[in-house]
């Protein structure tokens, strides 16, 4: 489902498009599921159209004052458990939302989480201090270099050539 999906969204649409597209925190830690929602985050890079990448820590563990969110980069929480963060599923849909309509978060990769403090209004300024995928990486920028392409199956090397020769 997160590679399928992604890859049966990408053969009908039409450039232009904006894409927004939620993953995990952690998703370079290998593990079966995550290497399917890298692998699906690398289609979106692959395609070269605009595009945020959010990857949200734990779903609803918010504490009642955790309402400032932090944009992280470099996928370095790999505890698969609450300490990696944690992000309301509101606040999910603020972030991914606000996505489609900033130039600021275009081309951007992050892991999203909540933190104490009041909520931003603005989302912008935390879009701005984001560095942003290189042209033609697969992967995110600050991300392990740990999924070799070599090392994936002739079925998805093949899919990755299909979506950039498409778009």
């Amino acid at each position: 489902m997160d590679y399928g999906a992604v890859r049966n969204v990408l053969s009908v649409l039409e450039a232009p498009a904006r894409i927004a597209l939620m993953t995990a925190i952690g998703v370079t830690k290998h593990t079966p599921g995550h290497d399917w929602k890298r692998r699906g985050e690398r289609l979106v890079r692959a395609s070269g159209m605009p595009n945020t990448i959010v990857r949200p820590g734990w779903f609803d563990y918010n504490g009642a004052d955790q309402h400032r969110l932090v944009m992280l980069q470099g996928d370095t929480r790999w505890a698969s458990d609450p300490s990696d963060g944690v992000v309301s599923r509101a606040q999910i849909a603020q972030v991914l939302v606000a996505s489609l309509t900033s130039d600021a978060a275009d081309h951007k990769t992050l892991e999203l989480v909540a933190e104490t403090g009041p909520a931003q209004t603005d989302l912008n300024p935390l879009f701005d201090g984001l560095q942003a995928d290189r042209a033609g990486a697969l992967d995110a920028v600050l991300d392990r270099d740990n999924m070799p392409l070599d090392h994936e199956p002739a079925g998805v090397v093949a899919e990755l050539d299909a979506v950039r020769r498409r778009f």
